[in-house]
């Protein structure tokens, strides 16, 4: 079985929004939607967990009452950091996943994300221990350790930026949290991060342009343009 976790759990605050980014509304509907649809609309998917802080949980649940799905859904406490939040989210299906299915990770915010990528990534995971979808960087990439003078010159056909959905093996994603101490967790800044570290064999994917993250104001105009805002 496959395994969503939806991380619903951040609080946005440079976007000066009265609601955290992804219960912003666009054309009447909070972003998180528009990825959790995508989920509930594929047949490869069991269950579809959310993480979000506990004020929320209600919203969530008003939202998605009537969504034609016929796995389970559920919705746990976000932690202090965004890998918390994914153990949270992994605890939380303990009892309904087995050692070799494969749990999907994705932001609530990047809602442009092709559906493609959910089957491509499933098919990457089962023949590897972890998938994640990744674009090229385009431009020169500068290391400066300082952050005044250029320490490096990064070759950029070797750098990729990652995206999520991301894909793992759901025990030896499991174990791998377990193993490491909260510092740690809190440390991460990547789901496939702590995959790496732990010896998981990741499995790059091809991912999308339309794919982003809504971080700021311009992310959010540009997400209003795509999909056409009809405010």
């Amino acid at each position: 079985m496959n395994h969503v976790i939806i991380l619903a759990g951040g609080v946005g605050s440079r976007m000066g929004l009265d609601v955290p980014k992804q219960y912003f509304e666009v054309n009447k509907i909070p972003i998180f939607f528009y990825s959790f649809k995508k989920f509930a609309d594929c047949p490869e998917i069991g269950s579809i967990t959310f993480v979000a802080a506990k004020e929320w949980h209600s919203f969530i649940l008003s939202h998605i009452q009537g969504v034609d799905f016929a796995g389970k859904i559920m919705i746990t406490d976000a932690g202090p950091s965004r890998q918390h939040s994914i153990f949270n989210g992994l605890l939380a299906i303990k009892e309904i996943a087995s050692q070799d299915d494969i749990v999907i990770v994705h932001d609530a915010v990047r809602p442009l994300f092709p559906p493609a990528i959910i089957h491509n990534g499933i098919s990457a995971c089962a023949e590897f221990e972890s998938a994640l979808p990744v674009i090229p960087v385009k431009d020169a990439t500068y290391r400066s350790v300082d952050k005044e003078l250029v320490s490096s010159i990064l070759p950029k056909e070797e750098l990729f930026s990652g995206q999520t959905p991301e894909f793992f093996r759901y025990k030896l994603y499991l174990d791998a949290h377990i193993s490491q101490s909260d510092k740690q967790i809190s440390s991460i800044r990547g789901s496939a991060e702590l995959a790496f570290l732990a010896g998981m064999s990741v499995k790059m994917i091809q991912g999308s342009e339309q794919n982003f993250k809504i971080t700021t104001p311009e992310d959010l105009d540009l997400f209003e343009h795509l999909v056409g805002d009809e405010d």
